[in-house]
C-alpha cells in the first residue's frame, strides 16, 4: 500500500513538472485534489507576478448562472459586477476587459458561459505589453474547460415589472466530430420617461459680462435596443490546432435621447431648449481565428478582423421662448437651430500574430498587430463638412517571465507606429512602451507585487475630426485635428494577503501624464461682439493621480456566507495650459452573499465613483442591490431590486471648474429608483463531450470616429 501510494504522488509530481503552464495551473491548483487517500491541499486565490487566480468552490460554481454571476460571487478586489445590467468595471479607473481562453469575449460569450466549465477566473490587474490598449485597467480571462455536448443551449430574460427594463439572451451549440457549430443572439431594450439633466452655471466673459443660468431639466424620453447575433464554426484537435470563423452583427437603435430644459437667467425671457438626440449604428464583422500548436511547447495564433460599422446621428437642437409649457413655447418659430444630421462609414481591418514558447522556468512571447482604417463621417445642417480619417497602427511586443527563487519576474517592451491624418493635418509617430513587474512571497499566504509601465497614448478619432457641436447661443465645442499622443508613467504596489477565513488587499498606484488630452474652455469673440464659450480638446501639460484601496473579504461561514467591504482614496492634480485644479475623493461600498441549499441571496453596496480630468468632475452611478434566486437542476428564477432604497433613481454628478465656465449638474433616472424585476433561465446539455480548444487572439473594431 505504502509503494502503491508513492508511485502515485510520483506521478503526480511528474505530471506537474512536465506539463505547460495552463496545464499545471489546472491541476495544481485545483482546491483540494485526492488520488486515493492522498490529500493535496491548495489555496483559493494564487498570486502570480502579473495576475492572480481565483479557483470557484463547488458551492459558488453550484450557485452561478452565468459569467457575471460568477464573477460577481468571485469578489475580485477593485472590480465591480452588476449582474442585472451586465456591467462590469474597476473601481480603479480604465477599462475592464473580458476573456475566455483568452479570446476577448462578447456579452454574449459571458452570458452562455457555463460555470462548471470553468477552471479557474485569472484576474490580470496590470495588463502587460501584449495588450496594445492603453487605457485597460484590468483583464479577466476565464481559463474554460470545454464539455459541450452533441449539443447545449439555454436561454434567459431579466424584466422589470414597472420600468421599460429587459436583457434575453439564448444560445444552441452542436458539435460533430471535431467540428462544432454555434448561434448566439442577445437583446437589451431601455425606456425611460423619467430622465432629465438639472444644472447651474456661471460664465465669465473677458468683457466683465457674468451670466448666471438655471438649467432646469424637464423629463425626456429615453430609449435604446441592442440585437447583437454572433455565429461561429470550430474545427479543432486542441493538442494539435484550432480554426475559429465567426460572423458577427451588432445593431444598436436609440431614437429617443437627449435632455430638454428651461432656462432662467435674472433679467432675461425664459427660454426653452429642445434637445433630441437619434443614434443608430450597424456593424458587420468577419473574425477568422488560427492556432497551432508546434513541437517543443510552442504555439503560433493569427488572427484577422474585418468590419463595418455604418452610423446614422441626428442632433436636433433648438431653443424657443418659454410661454406655459414646453408644448405651448414650440407653437413658435425657433430663436435659433443648432441640429445636423451625420452619414457615417467605417472600414477597418485588424490582423495580429502571437509566438510564444515556454520553457523549464521561462516562457517567451512576441507578436505584432496592423489596423488599418478609413472613416468618413458627413455632417449635415448647421455643421456642414465631410470628415474623412485614415489611419494605421503597427503595434509589435516581446515579453519574458521567469522567476529567481521566491522572487517572479515579467519584463517586455512594445513599440508601436501610429499614422493619423485628415486631408493633410495629422501625426506620425514611433511610440514605446516598456514594463517591468516583480513579485515576491515572503510565506505561502502572502505577496507583494511592483509594476512600473510606461505608455504612450494617442488620441480617439471623434477627438480629431474638425467639427463644431454648438449646444445653445452660448456654448460651443470643437474637434481637433492637431492633437498628438502624449505619455503616462504608472506605478503600483500590492500586498496581499489569503487565509481560509479572510483575504486581504492592499492596493496603492501612481501616475504621471505629459502633455495628456484633455479639454480647454475659453470664450471666442464672436462678429457682432458678443462671446461663446468654447470647450476644445488639447494637449495640456501634465497630470498627477494617486490612488489607495483596502479591500477586506472575510468568509463568515465556508462555502455559505461571504461578507467583503471595500474603501479607496483618490487625488487628482490636473495641471492644464491656463488652469490648475486639485481633487480628493473618499469612495466605499460592502457586499454579502448567502449560499444555502438552491437558494442565492446577495446584497451589494457601494458609494457613486468620481474622477478629475481636465476641468471636469464626473461621477458614476451609485450600487444598491438586492437579488434572490432558486435554482433545480437545468431552472433558475428569481427576483431583485435595483437601487434598493434610492426613491430618485441614479444621479449622475458632474462639475466644470473652468474661471469661464463654472457648472454643477446632476443627470437623474427616476425609473430605476426601487426597480423590482424578475429573472427566469433554463440551460441544458446533452451527448459527446468536445474540447473547443483555447484561442489566444481575438480584436473588435467599435470606434465610429463621430463627435
Amino acid at each position: 500500500m505504502i509503494m502503491r501510494k508513492a508511485i502515485i504522488l510520483m506521478s503526480v509530481l511528474v505530471a506537474v513538472y512536465t506539463s505547460s503552464p495552463a496545464q499545471t495551473d489546472s491541476l495544481a491548483l485545483d482546491t483540494t485534489l485526492i488520488l486515493n487517500e492522498i490529500t493535496v491541499n491548495g489555496v483559493r486565490i494564487i498570486n502570480k507576478v502579473d495576475r492572480q487566480l481565483y479557483i470557484p468552490s463547488k458551492t459558488i460554481v453550484k450557485h452561478s448562472s452565468n459569467g457575471y454571476d460568477l464573477l460577481d460571487k468571485l469578489s475580485l478586489n477593485g472590480i465591480k459586477v452588476n449582474v442585472a445590467e451586465r456591467k462590469i468595471s474597476s473601481t480603479r479607473g480604465g477599462d475592464v476587459q473580458i476573456r475566455i481562453n483568452d479570446i476577448k469575449a462578447e456579452l454574449q460569450d459571458i452570458i452562455s458561459l457555463l460555470p462548471d466549465e470553468v477552471i479557474r477566473v485569472e484576474y490580470i490587474d496590470n495588463p502587460g505589453v501584449r495588450y496594445s490598449d492603453d487605457n485597460l485597467a484590468a483583464v479577466i480571462n476565464y481559463v474554460v474547460r470545454r464539455r459541450y455536448s452533441g449539443c447545449a443551449g439555454g436561454a434567459s430574460t431579466d424584466q422589470a415589472f414597472a420600468t421599460g427594463f429587459n436583457n434575453t439572451d439564448a444560445y444552441f451549440k452542436f458539435n460533430y466530430k471535431k467540428s462544432e457549430f454555434s448561434i448566439n443572439y442577445d437583446f437589451s431594450y431601455r425606456e425611460y420617461d423619467k430622465r432629465r439633466y438639472s444644472s447651474y452655471t456661471t460664465y465669465n466673459f473677458p468683457d466683465g459680462t457674468v451670466h448666471d443660468k438655471n438649467y432646469i431639466g424637464l423629463n425626456t424620453p429615453f430609449m435604446y435596443a441592442t440585437n447583437d447575433l454572433q455565429i461561429s464554426y470550430n474545427l479543432a484537435e486542441p493538442d494539435k490546432y484550432t480554426l475559429n470563423i465567426a460572423f458577427k452583427f451588432n445593431n444598436y437603435n436609440s431614437p429617443k435621447r437627449g435632455v430638454n430644459k428651461i432656462v432662467e437667467e435674472t433679467g432675461q425671457p425664459d427660454l426653452y431648449l429642445f434637445n433630441i438626440i437619434k443614434d443608430g449604428t450597424q456593424t458587420p464583422a468577419i473574425d477568422i481565428y488560427y492556432s497551432l500548436n508546434m513541437p517543443h511547447n510552442q504555439n503560433i495564433a493569427l488572427n484577422a478582423v474585418g468590419t463595418y460599422i455604418g452610423t446614422d446621428y441626428a442632433y436636433l437642437m433648438k431653443d424657443y421662448l418659454y410661454d406655459q409649457s414646453a408644448e405651448q413655447s414650440m407653437q413658435s418659430a425657433p430663436l435659433n437651430d443648432y441640429s445636423y444630421t451625420t452619414d457615417g462609414k467605417k472600414y477597418s481591418l485588424i490582423t495580429e500574430a502571437i509566438y510564444s514558447k515556454t520553457m523549464k522556468k521561462e516562457v517567451l512571447s512576441a507578436g505584432a498587430e496592423y489596423t488599418i482604417s478609413h472613416t468618413n463621417n458627413d455632417y449635415t445642417g448647421n455643421v456642414n463638412t465631410d470628415a474623412v480619417l485614415n489611419s494605421q497602427k503597427l503595434y509589435f511586443f516581446t515579453g519574458l517571465q521567469g522567476s529567481l527563487w521566491k522572487l517572479n519576474y515579467s519584463l517586455g517592451v512594445g513599440a508601436s507606429y501610429n499614422r493619423v491624418y485628415q486631408e493633410d493635418i495629422g501625426f506620425n509617430k514611433w511610440t514605446f512602451r516598456p514594463q517591468l513587474s516583480l513579485k515576491y512571497s515572503p510565506s505561502k499566504n502572502t505577496s507583494i507585487r511592483l509594476s512600473s509601465r510606461l505608455s504612450e497614448i494617442t488620441p480617439s478619432l471623434s477627438d480629431l475630426s474638425d467639427v463644431r457641436q454648438q449646444e445653445d447661443d452660448l456654448t460651443a465645442s470643437d474637434g481637433n485635428p492637431y492633437l498628438k499622443p502624449w505619455w503616462q508613467n504608472k506605478n503600483s504596489l500590492s500586498f496581499d494577503w489569503d487565509t481560509e477565513t479572510f483575504s486581504l488587499n492592499y492596493y496603492g498606484s501612481l501616475s504621471y501624464s505629459s502633455r495628456p488630452i484633455a479639454s480647454s474652455i475659453y470664450p471666442e469673440l464672436q462678429d457682432d461682439g458678443s462671446y461663446m464659450i468654447i470647450t476644445k480638446s488639447e494637449n495640456q501639460k501634465n497630470f498627477l493621480q494617486s490612488y489607495q484601496e483596502l479591500d477586506f473579504t472575510f468568509h463568515a461561514i465556508k462555502d455559505i456566507l461571504d461578507l467583503k467591504a471595500y474603501g479607496s482614496f483618490s487625488t487628482f492634480r490636473s495641471h492644464g495650459n491656463n488652469y490648475l485644479h486639485t481633487y480628493n475623493y473618499w469612495q466605499w461600498g460592502c457586499s454579502a452573499e448567502l449560499m444555502l441549499g438552491n437558494w442565492d441571496v446577495g446584497y451589494a453596496f457601494g458609494t457613486a465613483d468620481r474622477s478629475l480630468w481636465g476641468e471636469d468632475i464626473d461621477g458614476g452611478e451609485n450600487t444598491s442591490t438586492l437579488a434572490a434566486s432558486y435554482k433545480y437542476k437545468g431552472f433558475e428564477a428569481g427576483l431583485g431590486v435595483l437601487l434598493l432604497g434610492y426613491a430618485k433613481g441614479y444621479d449622475y454628478y458632474d462639475e466644470c471648474l473652468s474661471q469661464y465656465y463654472k457648472s454643477v449638474g446632476h443627470t437623474y433616472i427616476k425609473n430605476n429608483g426601487n426597480m423590482i424585476y424578475f429573472s427566469l433561465a433554463y440551460k441544458f446539455s446533452y451527448g459527446r463531450k468536445y474540447n473547443a480548444g483555447s484561442r489566444k487572439l481575438y480584436n473588435r473594431d467599435d470606434d465610429n470616429g463621430v463627435k
